[in-house]
């Protein structure tokens, strides 16, 4: 094997990529998104770990939402993750999935109607930006550990999965938790902390910035709620399941000091409980959301109080004979009907100024990824290219050499047939003998002539050729000098896009810190917005 052989080989090794994709996904254009930056993706079927490394996903920088439908991917892995690094809203509901890959770039994921058993997360210690997580109809039987790395999740819903113990205290680690829910799970028992050896049974847990609780439709018969820190808590959902008290009546509820709205319907209360807890709710002004049918109390020989079905269990009064307040009931629920409709104004228009941010925020990314990733999908089809041209020329080369080899052993056939031809037992005739020695030596000198023509073209063409080579090898490096540019670049832009994530937090903290609740000034303020349009104005400090 010749030297230019070894080097053309050696090149091919180092600049040939490992694989090629045999399927490309592309965004379909055919429905407009409700955000522009989404990009629709139809039937990705991935079932093995060859189908992943063979699956390649063409959209341009400016999708930052992704939405995949009528597929199925079992496995969504760690290698497929690594296709979508500017991916930050994922959607994979009903794709069949089993196990699911959370990386740190994600604000948004829905996973909902699956069968995911398991999640993986990025690295120990790598900060994730997730804000909501809805898994909700899936088959986790336990609360996934999520640490003390999603500090920004703020929304999460684990409905219809298979969990029949939960310890609150998996979720102390979600420091901006503001929604959890725990419907249709199953639930036997709901405890503060999960139970150790060397731990009290009911321990203390915080939840500080916690707004909404559902541990609506499971089989639970008591809560204890004594050690549930929730100062922030709004609603508190506890319909549809077997309970018959609350194991703090102490307070009844009244350690909930935000709390505006429950919903309780559906159980086995004990009437001497619930008269308690209606009357706490009465002076608080905490509305109720929901109410058992009568024909329940009637079919169960249930009494009603409020609405709320119970089993009578030594009523001593009824809640009227306890109530100081009279014919101020009507003032209280008119003053919190006004409570409702400036917090529900408030809501709204937090929620369009954040979903304007949001957007506004996609595009800036978008605006500033585009022309990075054009640039890099040039470099990368140019280096296809090149890489393409090497290996016919390395092509050609092999085949030019094995012609010059079967040349060569035909050559060497040659003279060996004409070395025994002048080594036989010479005729009789000299004459004879000289013309066929004559003639030996002229074919000989023919045969070394055209070898010699083939040598010289193939030391020529091997020149040439290694000179390209050369060519090729000082290109390739030019562009992946370029792609390192570029990829700084793009690290630039990142840092860039992670300056006005924060600058998007902040407006929003400024928002929820600058409009206070109960003002009426504020009250009046909302009110006037939904007739026209209002703007914050903040000095930012460099």
């Amino acid at each position: 094997m010749t030297i230019t052989r070894i080097l053309a080989l050696m090149l091919l090794s180092t600049c040939a990529p490992a694989s090629y994709a045999l399927v490309t996904y592309r965004c379909d254009t055919s429905d407009t998104p409700v955000i522009k930056a989404t990009c629709l993706v139809r039937d990705v079927i991935l079932g093995t770990v060859a189908d992943i490394e063979d699956a390649s996903f063409s959209f341009d920088m400016r999708y930052v939402a992704l939405t995949m439908v009528n597929g199925f991917i079992p496995d969504f892995t760690r290698q497929l993750a690594r296709q979508f690094p500017q991916v930050q809203d994922l959607t994979v509901d009903a794709m069949g999935i089993r196990k699911m890959y959370i990386w740190s770039n994600l604000e948004q994921l829905s996973a909902r109607n699956n069968s995911i058993r398991a999640l993986d997360f990025a690295s120990i210690g790598v900060e994730h930006r997730l804000r909501s997580l809805r898994l909700d109809d899936n088959e986790l039987s336990s609360v996934p550990l999520f640490g003390q790395s999603f500090n920004e999740l703020k929304y999460l819903s684990l409905e219809g999965n298979r969990l029949e113990q939960v310890a609150l205290d998996s979720f102390t680690g979600l420091g901006q938790l503001q929604s959890l829910s725990l419907a249709r799970n199953g639930l036997i028992v709901v405890e503060p902390t999960t139970r150790a050896p060397a731990r009290a049974i009911y321990q203390g847990v915080q939840l500080l910035k916690l707004k909404h609780l559902s541990l609506a439709s499971n089989r639970l018969i008591t809560v204890n709620i004594s050690g549930w820190e929730m100062p922030s808590l709004v609603s508190l959902d506890l319909s549809n399941n077997d309970l018959y008290l609350l194991l703090d009546e102490a307070h009844q509820l009244s350690q909930f000091g935000a709390l505006l709205e429950v919903s309780y319907a559906g159980n086995d209360w004990q009437c001497a409980w619930l008269s308690e807890a209606q009357l706490v709710l009465r002076k608080r002004g905490i509305a109720v959301k929901d109410a058992d049918p009568a024909a329940r109390c009637d079919r169960e020989q249930m009494k009603s109080l409020d609405g709320i079905c119970c089993y009578e269990r030594a009523l001593d009064q009824e809640l009227n004979d306890k109530d100081p307040f009279g014919s101020r009931w009507e003032q209280l629920n008119e003053l919190r009907r006004r409570y409702e409709l400036v917090q529900y104004s408030y809501d709204q228009v937090e929620d369009a100024d954040l979903n304007l941010i949001t957007e506004r925020g996609h595009d800036l990314r978008a605006k500033l990824m585009g022309p990075v990733a054009q640039d890099q999908d040039e470099i990368k089809r140019e280096l296809v290219r090149l890489r393409h041209a090497l290996d016919t020329e390395t092509a050609q080369l092999e085949r030019l050499e094995e012609r010059i080899e079967r040349a060569v052993i035909e050559l060497g056939q040659s003279i060996d047939e004409l070395h025994e031809r002048a080594v036989r037992p010479k005729p009789t005739l000299d004459a004879v003998r000289q013309q066929t020695i004559g003639d030996s030596i002229g074919r000989i000198k023919t045969s070394i002539e055209s070898l010699r023509r083939k040598v010289q073209n193939y030391v020529y063409e091997t020149s040439e050729r290694d000179k390209r080579i050369r060519r090729y090898g000082e290109r390739i490096d030019h562009l992946e000098d370029q792609l390192a540019e570029a990829q700084q670049q793009e690290n630039s832009l990142h840092r860039r896009a992670g300056d006005l994530t924060v600058r998007v937090d902040d407006a929003y903290r400024v928002i929820e810190e600058v409009i206070p609740r109960n003002s009426k000034e504020m009250y009046d303020r909302v009110r006037a917005s939904r007739f026209g349009a209002y703007s914050y104005q903040m000095r930012r400090h460099g």
